[in-house]
């Protein structure tokens, strides 16, 4: 494992919960006590991300008053390593959502405690998804979606042969495992940030059945009378870059126009940022996260 680029003020607290066949490698980054406790956090990683990426952000929100959950989903980190890597779809992704949800609400003291979903990439077509279908949405405060897996940026999108061909693909072979050989440059300009994730990920794999589930995902969101459907009760925030090479803010834009007005809703563009905004270099990622804080604490 490389040296973290960053040393945090807090320390996580590192656990493994059991549920349905799978170990799930969880991370909780805890309030201090000096600190007025405000809310808690679920978040919903990337494609084969990893809870010590946001390092950084995550000590910054529980330092803000945020308590935030993190656990490796099924297919990807510590939950599923080696030959494990990928393989999950469409029903586990949110069946497995549901469960930390459930376990969390479980876990509370106060009935007023205040539930947010944060999610980034495939993780924030999972959030905005879940804000139209989730089990538990009723729950939900407020969801913060960056960058989300709408569509893919034309730089990334696989050519259109496979694209016509991943729907037998997956239902045929869903356990194959390919290198996505997606660019690191993409992924943020914050040099210790990159440099950190291509020592800890020499190659990004997935399976082709979550790989199509992805996919299918992020085109619901550009259909009308699904979007439609999205919790009035539950306020937005999205925030994506507009040097993004690897989802498309164009496909973040359609889903934000076919919203309906009576949702309280905030689609902030980042000027110069990349891919995962919440570990990029200090001026675009202090802004973001000012913008994320204000939110948060609004609701």
């Amino acid at each position: 494992m490389p040296e973290i680029p960053y040393t945090p003020k807090g320390t996580p607290i590192e656990e493994i919960v059991d549920f349905d066949g799978a170990s799930f490698k969880t991370t909780t980054w805890k309030v201090p006590l000096s600190t007025k406790y405000l809310g808690k956090i679920i978040y919903v990683h990337g494609f084969m991300e990893h809870a010590s990426i946001y390092t950084e952000f995550f000590d910054n929100l529980s330092q803000n008053g945020f308590e935030v959950f993190f656990f490796d989903q099924r297919g990807a980190g510590d939950t599923s390593p080696g030959p494990l890597l990928g393989l999950t779809d469409e029903h586990h992704t949110f069946n497995d959502l549901d469960f930390m949800i459930k376990r969390s609400l479980e876990q509370r003291t106060d009935k007023t405690e205040k539930f947010f979903l944060l999610g980034h990439s495939m993780g924030g077509g999972i959030v905005l998804n879940y804000g139209i279908r989730g089990k538990y949405k009723e729950h939900i405060k407020g969801i913060v979606a960056c960058a989300p897996l709408v569509s893919l940026h034309p730089k990334t999108r696989p050519n259109f042969v496979v694209q016509k061909l991943s729907p037998l693909l997956a239902k045929f072979l869903p356990r194959v495992q390919i290198d996505t050989k997606l660019n690191y440059d993409y992924v943020t300009s914050n040099e210790r940030w990159k440099n950190y994730i291509k020592q800890l990920d020499k190659k990004l794999i997935g399976s082709l059945r979550q790989l199509y589930d992805m996919f299918q995902r992020g085109e619901a969101l550009e259909k009308p009378d699904y979007v439609r459907k999205f919790d009035p009760d539950i306020s937005l925030l999205v925030v994506h870059g507009d040097r993004d090479y690897i989802n498309d803010i164009e496909g973040t834009k359609k889903f934000f126009g076919l919203l309906s007005n009576n949702i309280d809703k905030k689609f902030v563009p980042i000027k110069g940022g990349r891919h995962s905004l919440f570990i990029e270099r200090e001026e675009i990622h202090e802004p973001v996260l000012k913008e994320v804080l204000e939110f948060l604490r609004a609701h």
